[in-house]
């Protein structure tokens, strides 16, 4: 799948919600949540780890590795 971010009109928030839903797709996020600028950047960049991990691209961190940060 394709992560995206996009700034739409508050008015098509629903009508937009709808035809991604309707295509398989599903929000992780939306600024109703609340997420500071800074929130949404690390949401992003956690997104795009992910993929890579998941492509192969990237090691990921053992569980010692995440106790140690």
């Amino acid at each position: 799948m394709t992560t995206l971010t996009i700034e739409i009109p508050d008015r098509e928030t629903a009508e937009v919600s709808q035809i991604i839903k309707k295509m398989g797709g599903h929000i992780i996020a939306n600024s109703k949540d609340n997420l500071s600028k800074i929130e949404q950047v690390s949401l992003n960049q956690s997104l795009s780890e992910a993929e890579l991990i998941q492509s192969g691209k990237l090691k990921p961190l053992s569980f010692d590795d995440l106790w140690n940060d």
